[in-house]
């Protein structure tokens, strides 16, 4: 890796809407790929776990020179990863084009929901159960 484009990433996986660490949870960093099909991940780059504080060790990865910034035209100054985060018990969660800048720390919370009773992690993802309806009653 150039040390002239290196950007560095740390995820935090927590559950709870933030509220509590999700430890071992499994965290793989993808190399962005596009495609005409969608869903391609691409060449995975670090498999990582997190620790009691939902923290995954912080990694380097490579990245645009921030110097493409500062012309007119030029392409993004950053590259872009997806992330998967997975854990027993728990539905999988993906993140995708998270983009990481030269020499600047990204910091990607992950949000890991827990299963449902009797569910599996490639079940569909639980719809909410919160409702935001509209009432025709004015005296409310």
């Amino acid at each position: 890796m150039n040390s002239e484009s290196i950007g560095f990433l740390q995820v935090i996986a927590k559950t709870a809407n933030g509220a509590l660490p999700v430890e071992n949870a499994q965290i793989n960093i993808y190399e962005y790929t596009p495609s005409s099909e969608g869903g391609e991940r691409g060449r995975i780059i670090y498999t990582l776990y997190t620790d009691q504080d939902g923290r995954a060790p912080k990694v380097a990865l490579n990245t645009k020179n921030k110097e493409l910034s500062l012309t007119p035209g030029n392409e993004n100054p950053f590259s872009v990863y997806n992330i998967e985060a997975s854990r027993e018990g728990f539905y999988s969660n993906s993140y995708i084009n998270v983009p990481i800048f030269q020499g600047i720390t990204a910091i990607q919370p992950v949000e890991l929901i827990p299963l449902i009773e009797y569910a599996s992690q490639v079940d569909d993802f639980p719809s909410s159960t919160r409702r935001f309806v509209e009432t025709p009653n004015t005296a409310l």
